[in-house]
């Protein structure tokens, strides 16, 4: 898209192939600029970048996951399925899960890229290796919040949270009546495929939720919380992540394990 090429820093335009058409419809566009001219400023802050890696493999330590997911120090040569099994790809993606899960829910910062080429699977430890980019950010303490309760909303079958996440999709804003039931529908359908058990990721069922999303946001004159547009960037990678397993997953075990229920 010609106008994301334009407006988007260098290190988010890999991801632009899977933005909606919708998406300047509906962020509040100058807040979202400057937070992705920050967040493209972390990528050659190395020292940054390797106090926050240190800092989530405590974290990960701390949790539990020390012999599941480990970080690595340097880039590596990716992920590849090419030969592993099917158990070998289960856990992979398992265990990408997990930390997606555990980045939502520690206190440090959301590193925003888990494509395969930052990960490792050393098949002898049985272990899964992360190299923590430069493509991070610091995510307002209101939108953590929110997002936390969306996830359990969805998870725990909580109505209340749920509520308080959909508020993520109507940010200061003033939609048409009814909004929150439609969003809740659509959310719904794109969970339906990461909530059912188990079930196989896929960037195009990912791509075609959050369109129809998109179009009922600006359909409804609403406006996304700005760090919405950061997490998308997350999710795109994840997805491709979990898609390349080619396996079905068990999201709600992974949500479990990584938030401690």
């Amino acid at each position: 898209m010609p106008w994301a090429a334009r407006l988007a820093p260098e290190p988010f335009r890999d991801f632009l192939p899977y933005a909606s058409a919708s998406a300047l419809k509906v962020i509040h566009v100058t807040q979202v600029a400057r937070r992705a001219l920050e967040v493209a400023q972390h990528v050659s802050d190395q020292t940054s970048r390797m106090r926050a890696a240190a800092r989530l493999e405590e974290s990960l330590r701390a949790a539990g996951f020390d012999s599941e997911i480990r970080i690595l120090s340097e880039p590596g040569p990716g992920l590849t399925m090419a030969g592993l099994s099917e158990g070998d790809r289960t856990t992979i993606g398992d265990r990408v899960l997990a930390l997606y899960f555990h980045l939502l829910h520690w206190d440090g910062p959301l590193f925003l890229d888990l494509r395969p080429r930052h990960f490792r699977w050393v098949a002898e430890r049985r272990q899964l290796w992360f190299y923590p980019s430069g493509l991070w950010c610091n995510p307002d303490a209101d939108f953590t919040e929110h997002l936390r309760a969306l996830y359990a909303g969805f998870y725990r079958q909580d109505r209340l949270a749920l509520a308080r996440g959909i508020e993520l999709y109507r940010w200061d804003c003033s939609p048409s009546d009814g909004f929150d039931l439609r969003i809740e529908q659509l959310l719904r359908s794109h969970f339906g495929s990461a909530g059912d058990l188990p079930t196989r990721f896929s960037i195009a069922h990912f791509r075609t939720t959050f369109d129809a999303i998109f179009d009922e946001v600006a359909a409804s004159h609403a406006k996304l919380h700005p760090d919405l547009t950061f997490l998308g960037v997350e999710l795109v990678s994840l997805y491709l992540t979990l898609e390349s397993v080619a396996v079905a997953l068990d999201a709600q075990r992974a949500f479990e394990r990584a938030v401690g229920l």
